[in-house]
């Protein structure tokens, strides 16, 4: 029952009826922020946002200006720290063993240089040409941690002999890690007889398929024989001068994973 008080209509909780109050009692704005105990507000009150309930791995999400979620999805990892875990002069082959916490691994890989071509015994001072270097790649891909991946490097190729028209030098040997190659480069063409339009030339340069082609020296350096990637075959880098013919350098391998340590 309601009384009166200072002019003012005092009503006791326990006269009104369940129910009885509902919107169209209430004026707009007449419930205050003060009004609202802390907590009263459960999440069964809050409106819906645009927002599907579960869990976002590294998410991507719009925030409005009362702060709430309105849109969430799950985003992509940034890779780790790579680490390099291999380092190697060929010719040779073996396993490599995965970082614990890999994921992901790359690797620049050289295919072996050609031989030099031999120089012609019938034109005194005619060379043979210089092996083509390997091809150096740059190649990526997944792995798992403690997961081995296969390797190879390959062997450069033999230099070609002396006589009358010398002969080519042989291709090197390719190199891969797991299922990519970097394939070596031609033999150097032999000196032969003035009549050969091609004599003395290079032999052609490795290829790297699925990878990316690197310019040659880029990375690794070094005389032939001494390193992968500038395998030029013969003296100086190449063109046979004081020494007609040489064996060119093995491939090799740089290999990084995403493993911290």
């Amino acid at each position: 029952m309601g009384i009166i008080s200072n002019g003012n209509t005092v009503i006791d909780n326990g006269d009104i009826e369940d129910n009885e109050v509902d919107t169209a009692q209430i004026a707009a704005s007449a419930v205050e922020t003060a009004k609202i105990n802390n907590d009263a507000v459960t999440a069964d009150k809050l409106a819906n946002t645009a927002v599907t309930a579960g869990s976002y791995t590294t998410a991507n999400i719009t925030v409005d200006a009362q702060g709430r979620l309105t849109a969430a999805a799950t985003g992509a990892g940034g890779d780790g720290a790579y680490v390099m875990h291999k380092s190697e002069i060929g010719p040779n082959s073996g396993n490599i063993t995965a970082n614990p916490a890999a994921n992901n691994f790359y690797a620049y890989l050289s295919g072996a240089a050609g031989g030099a071509g031999g120089f012609s015994t019938q034109n005194p001072g005619r060379d043979g040409g210089a092996g083509g270097s390997g091809g150096l790649g740059f190649f990526s891909g997944p792995t798992s941690g403690g997961a081995t991946i296969a390797y190879s490097l390959g062997a450069g190729g033999n230099k070609g002999s002396p006589s009358t028209g010398g002969s080519a030098g042989n291709a090197g040997g390719a190199s891969t890690v797991g299922n990519f190659t970097a394939n070596g480069g031609g033999g150097g063409i032999a000196g032969g007889p003035a009549f050969q339009p091609n004599r003395a030339n290079q032999g052609a340069a490795g290829t790297a398929p699925g990878g990316i082609l690197l310019p040659e020296r880029t990375i690794f350096s070094g005389a032939a024989g001494l390193g992968p990637g500038v395998n030029f075959s013969g003296a100086n880098n190449g063109g046979p001068t004081t020494t007609p013919s040489e064996q060119g350098g093995a491939g090799g391998i740089f290999y990084f994973d995403d493993g911290n340590s």
